[in-house]
């Protein structure tokens, strides 16, 4: 059971219209969301040129999927990324269109805010927004922070790091702390593989994993009630 079948299953009521899928790399989540919600509809973003190529490809005769060559942010800009074709370790790593130091390829993406995608779009809710985008999560948090606000996304999914020497993710803690100012609750701690992915040894403990929140109800005499 994946983490979308298992909200499914243990929160019959919740019934999305919409699913953002950022990070959807050649469509492995688009799978997951389907077994649970057959006919949502789908947003899937992948902004490495190559990646989107076979995402395309793998979910050509997915009518309820829209996607979208675009990594998210805190702010509209252009940025590079780490580009291996079809990597699932592909990450931001510099603004603008200077190439950093470091080996293996690169590619200048368009980088937006959920804001303002959305309100561009007229998508006035999400159901379940998914964020995979190793160690951007936080940043990407920060340009829905108006939808975050006014709890107009239900379920929000980040990968986040558990343990300490985990420098590659955004530590749980501190997105912990970002949705909680929201009034969001953590509705569940979805272990990764056990696997410290810089040295590629196995770990005893979680060393990675991905965390759902989920908003919690106005009140009754709330603005946004």
């Amino acid at each position: 059971m994946n983490i979308f079948q298992h909200i499914a299953r243990f929160d019959p009521r919740f019934a999305p219209t919409c699913v953002f899928d950022i990070g959807a790399n050649i469509g492995q989540t688009v799978g997951q969301i389907r077994r649970a919600w057959p006919s949502v509809l789908v947003h899937a973003f992948e902004p490495i040129s190559s990646t989107f190529a076979k995402l395309e490809e793998n979910t050509a005769d997915d009518a309820a999927l829209v996607r979208h060559r675009l990594a998210f942010g805190s702010r509209a800009c252009r940025a590079v990324m780490h580009a291996e074709p079809q990597g699932l370790l592909n990450r931001i790593v510099g603004t603008g269109s200077r190439k950093p130091p470091g080996r293996g390829p690169t590619e200048e993406v368009e980088v937006v805010m959920g804001d303002a995608f959305c309100a561009a779009q007229g998508i006035t809710d999400i159901g379940m927004l998914k964020v995979d985008t190793e160690g951007h999560d936080l940043e990407v948090l920060v340009g829905f922070r108006e939808m975050l606000a006014a709890r107009r996304i239900t379920y929000v999914e980040v990968e986040c790091a558990i343990a300490p020497d985990n420098a590659m993710h955004v530590p749980l803690s501190r997105l912990s702390d970002f949705l909680f100012a929201f009034g969001y609750g953590l509705y569940n701690l979805y272990p990764g593989i056990r696997r410290n992915l810089n040295t590629n040894k196995p770990e005893r403990g979680m060393w990675y994993g991905n965390a759902v929140f989920v908003a919690e109800a106005w009140p009754d005499n709330a603005e946004y009630a």
